[in-house]
């Protein structure tokens, strides 16, 4: 087997301020959390914008509650205004309070094309009634 030719390139800061959480219990189908997005901000050299609503995490927290499986959704309103609505699935391991997404992007914006055929990474931290997050183009 060969070496992954991988690289990381630096995609954006991402700030995730916590809005309302709605704790659904044991449904039919799965223990479920939602998350409300209050608001956030994407701060990054090829990448820039606030996140504005609607936008949010349906989380599924194990039986323990000591991980979560993540599945958010969002929309970028860049500054100069493009729209880009981003998704991303991961894994929230709460005893060591990080978030681990993979994000995908969807635009019509020609400007931001480029985001419709990569894939990010992340790993994100808790900041208090936040998740800040460092982004990563992967190639």
């Amino acid at each position: 087997m060969t070496d992954l030719p991988f690289e990381l390139i630096p995609l954006a800061t991402v700030r995730v301020e916590r809005g309302t959480i709605h704790r659904m219990g044991t449904t039919a189908f799965h223990r479920r959390v939602i998350g409300g997005i209050a608001e956030g901000r994407w701060e990054g050299e090829r990448l820039s914008g606030d996140i504005v609503p609607p936008g949010g995490d349906w989380a599924i927290p194990s039986g323990d509650g000591t991980v979560m499986l993540l599945e958010v959704r969002q929309v970028i309103q860049t500054d100069d205004g493009a729209l880009i609505y981003v998704t991303y699935q991961g894994r929230a391991d709460r005893s060591l309070g990080t978030y681990t997404v993979a994000p995908t992007f969807e635009t019509d914006d020609e400007r931001y094309a480029w985001l419709n055929s990569i894939q990010a990474i992340g790993r994100g931290r808790n900041d208090g009634d936040a998740i800040v997050y460092e982004m990563f183009e992967l190639r």
